[in-house]
């Protein structure tokens, strides 16, 4: 069944894309005031796991999910919207059914939904819950306070917005090196179980502030944030384009009063209090023959270096040891109880790599971009490889293709994840 309806959700695109071949664009006499639009998509995961690996033996312990699963993952995102005069409404939701070794389930999730007044061209006024994207880093964000948590494997993915109140004032100049200047103040609460939950306790109101300016060409950002239960915290992001076809783009966060847990290899935790400060220097480079480099250098002041991360893991292995001695299954839920703080931070560590590259088109291949990454801990050598392609073969059809490699040795954060192999394929259609 799960086959069937893989391959059912890639014929249905298919279908679609074949039968809008043949429609005959009709010019529209005039801007039509609404838009509705969306996208299909179906997506097959192969896990090959690693048994060995720390994160396996914490999830699986009681279980025996095999050497591999598969999930399977249909979605469709539907998106509207509607403009009148000073008004503007905007609505985007997402809608999943995810089947995986442990469970079938759908979510129904609303990434935006706002509404927007401009009474004058230079002023801006939002309410709602609308998708916030600081900072120009392209796998990270360090000054990016109030952005959602971004996949480093899959930076491009569509990201659930914040529940804001907004204020957006910008103006131009005509003469001078500063071109463009704009304030952007949003007031960000906190609501019971729907909104801005993870910045904060029921009923506080955080206030975030971004001072935008283009200056000479180069655009610079000011970040402010702060609130009840959050850090003052104080960003700063740049991007330069040196010609045409290079440009560089960095960012730096300093973060005031931030709690810091570290676990050492006999469970033992330690709570610190610190200001770590956080930087990101990147470079994105084409090529004359259409090959796109993107480097990034990454800096997390309060990530674990080396040795914490080893301690880490000798503890989840000790853990283990304990549980298949003694099959008390209250060790291995207070390791992960533990480990939680580390495991939710996506990427723990404190200095990485990042790197792609890909190439558009080669040997004349229409619509055909393949490329390959890798995502590198430069404190403990461990690194992931991620090679993967993008096909585009009609319009609004696209099929994808990548597969994860996480290499390292034991103790190391890509040493120790959950698999070894992870091949992945999607396809997507857009209307």
């Amino acid at each position: 069944m799960r086959v069937a309806g893989f391959l059912i959700g890639i014929i249905l695109c298919a279908a679609q894309v074949l039968a809008g071949e043949y429609d005959f664009a009709i010019p529209e006499a005039r801007k039509k005031s609404y838009e509705l639009g969306g996208r299909l998509e179906s997506r097959y995961i192969y896990h090959q796991l690693d048994e060995d690996s720390a994160r396996y033996k914490l999830t699986y312990f009681q279980d025996d999910p095999g050497a591999a699963t598969h999930e399977w993952k249909e979605s469709v995102e539907l998106s509207a919207a509607l403009q009148k005069g000073i008004f503007q409404a905007v609505l985007l939701t997402r809608h999943e059914f995810s089947d995986t070794w442990a469970e079938n389930e759908w979510t129904h999730d609303v990434y935006e939904g706002y509404v927007s007044l401009r009474p004058a061209p230079s002023l801006t006024l939002d309410a709602g819950k609308k998708q916030v994207s600081w900072g120009k880093g392209y796998a990270w964000n360090p000054a990016g306070f109030i952005n959602p948590s971004k996949d480093p494997d899959d930076p491009g993915l569509s990201l659930e917005g914040r529940v804001q109140l907004g204020m957006d004032l910008i103006k131009s100049f005509e003469t001078g090196a500063l071109a463009n200047a704009g304030l952007t103040f949003l007031m960000l609460p906190v609501k019971d179980d729907w909104a801005n939950t993870d910045i904060g306790e029921d009923g506080d109101v955080n206030l975030a502030l971004k001072l935008y300016l283009l200056w000479q060409d180069i655009d610079l950002d000011f970040i402010f944030f702060d609130g009840p239960d959050q850090p003052q915290s104080f960003g700063f992001d740049f991007a330069k384009n040196l010609s045409e076809n290079i440009e560089i783009h960095g960012e730096l966060a300093l973060r005031k009063d931030v709690s810091r847990l570290t676990l050492d290899e006999t469970g033992n935790t330690r709570q610190t209090k610190e200001n770590p400060l956080d930087f990101l220097l990147g470079v994105r480079w084409l090529n004359t023959v259409d090959t796109t480099f993107i480097a990034e250098y990454y800096h997390q002041g309060a990530g674990y270096d080396k040795e914490e991360t080893e301690d880490f893991f000798i503890y989840q292995e000790e853990a283990f040891s304990q549980w298949l001695s003694s099959r008390n299954a209250s060790v291995m839920q207070q390791a992960a109880l533990k480990t939680r703080p580390y495991y939710s931070q996506g990427n723990f560590g404190k200095d990485y790599l990042y790197l792609k590259i890909s190439q558009k088109e080669p040997f004349d291949i229409l619509y055909f971009t393949p490329y390959i990454a890798t995502i590198v801990n430069l404190r403990d050598s461990s690194f992931n490889l991620q090679p993967g392609l993008t096909f585009t073969p009609v319009t609004n059809f696209e099929f994808n293709f990548r597969v994860g490699i996480p290499l390292g040795s034991d103790n190391t954060e890509f040493g120790e994840k959950p698999d070894a192999f992870r091949p992945e394929i999607w396809v997507r259609y857009y209307f």
